[in-house]
Order: structure tokens, then sequence, then C-alpha cells
């Protein structure tokens, strides 16, 4: 009987953190204002930086948005009239983060943006994979088929997570979905292009790595052989040789994969 989980939990499924709270989608109009400044406006890849929120009125919400407001996360709290917001990103070249801030009787605040400019600087691009092997390829995955019919085989497919803070808002930081792969049916080539989804990280940063069996979605198997059903690595080994591919083993699971 095969062994069905909700595939990669943690690993493929988008974390929601607590600020992501909203008290109202339709503001009042706004009757103060807020200052918004950056501690750079110039990053690196993963750098983390912060933008100190301020009014002359006591702020009890800050909201922030990256698409001008379309989406928005927050946290509704007593902020007094200063607060530190903590920031990481990844998206090399011009970024735009918006804020604005609710006062008592839910008014809200003109909205203020800070513009941020990231550069890549050492931090590796990550252009493709592999999977050489892992435990029980080429054999039968879905038992509803005969070894003679190829649907047997497991349909693959990865999950990456990065560690990112878990808001603007805290210290802390966890793994969160980075990027997940196209499914390979019935094993397919393995191997994964995915040179255009600029996928940048710094080299001593480690990427967590899932890989299942898709079946009968959102269920699948853990091709990790788990627990744990991950691992991690990293690139701070390469970065004098700086090699286009790197090779990861795990012998223990029967597991290989190149990176690009």
């Amino acid at each position: 009987m095969k062994k069905l989980f909700i595939l990669l939990t943690g690993l493929l499924v988008l974390s929601c953190s607590s600020d992501d709270s909203k008290e109202n989608n339709n503001p009042t109009p706004t009757a103060f204002t807020i200052n918004a400044v950056a501690s750079s406006t110039t990053v690196n890849v993963d750098q983390e930086f912060t933008v100190t929120i301020t009014s002359d009125e006591n702020m009890t919400g800050i909201l922030y948005s990256y698409d001008n407001f379309v989406a928005e996360a927050g946290l509704f709290t007593g902020f007094g009239t200063s607060r530190i917001l903590k920031f990481n990103l990844d998206k090399v070249g011009f970024n735009t983060i918006y804020f604005k801030a609710t006062k008592e009787g839910n008014i809200y605040s003109s909205v203020k943006s800070v513009p941020v400019t990231v550069n890549r600087g050492n931090a590796v691009k990550v252009t493709g994979l592999q999977v050489v092997s892992f435990s029980g390829i080429n054999t039968t995955w879905d038992p509803e088929y005969p070894t003679t019919n190829p649907n047997h085989l497991a349909d693959v497919f990865f999950g990456f997570n990065k560690s990112t803070l878990n808001s603007p808002f805290e210290d802390a930081y966890s793994f969160r979905k980075w990027y997940t792969s196209s499914v390979k049916q019935n094993q397919g080539d393995l191997t994964w292009s995915f040179i255009t989804e600029n996928l940048y990280i710094q080299p001593e940063k480690a990427i967590r790595m899932g890989l299942a069996d898709e079946d009968n979605p959102p269920l699948g198997q853990d091709l990790m052989v788990g627990p744990p059903d991950y691992r991690d690595f990293n690139f701070s080994a390469y970065t004098t040789t700086k090699p286009n591919t790197i090779t990861f083993s795990y012998p223990e699971i029967n597991l290989e994969f190149i990176v690009t």
C-alpha cells in the first residue's frame, strides 16, 4: 500500500506570516502623513536593510506592499510615532516598497514609497537542475499500472526553499518557498532549466530542496526517504573556482543531482 502525504509540507506550500492581516479594504480618506526612510537604497542580493517609518501622530498599524497595494501585508498594534522595519530582497534591479499607516479611528495615511536597487554582488544565479538518481528510481511508484506501462514510474518534481525574514516586523528567519519546478511525467528526462527565473542567492546561504512524486495533487510521495523530506546545500565551497555545474551526492538515500 502506498504511503501518501501532503506534498513536501513547508517546502512547496507558500507560507503566511501573522503580519498578513488587514483591517479594512476600503480605507477612509487620508488625514495624516508618514515618512519612510531606508538605511540604504542600494543593497546586494539577500542583504538586510531597514526602513524607518515615522509620523507626528501615534500609528496603530503599518502596511507594506511591493506592487502599490494591489497586494499588501501589515501589522496592527501600537507603534507610537516610529517603527523600524527589516527587509531583504533578491530581485536584482530596481524595486519599490510602498508603505501606509493607520491611526485611531481607522484613519489611513497617504502612501509613501521607498526605491531600492538590488545589485547581484557575489550572488550565485541558479539556472538549472538535473536529478541523476533518487531512491527507487526506475521502480514502481504507481502500482495500479503494470511494469510494462511507463505510467508506473514516478512523476517527479522538486521545490527550493530559501531562508528569508519572517516579516519586516520580526528579526527571525525561516525557510520559505522560493521555486517549484514543473512535473516530469513518468520520470521524463529529470532535467529542468529555469534560467529566466532569476534565482539569485548568496553562496553561503542554504537552499533547502525537496523531491517528490506527484500523485493526485495535493497528495504525493516523498523521494527523499524522509524524515526529513528535504536536503540543504549551498555554494560556499565554490566561490573561488566558480564552476558552471556542481554535483551534490547523498549516498545514504541514493540521491545525486547536478545544479547549474
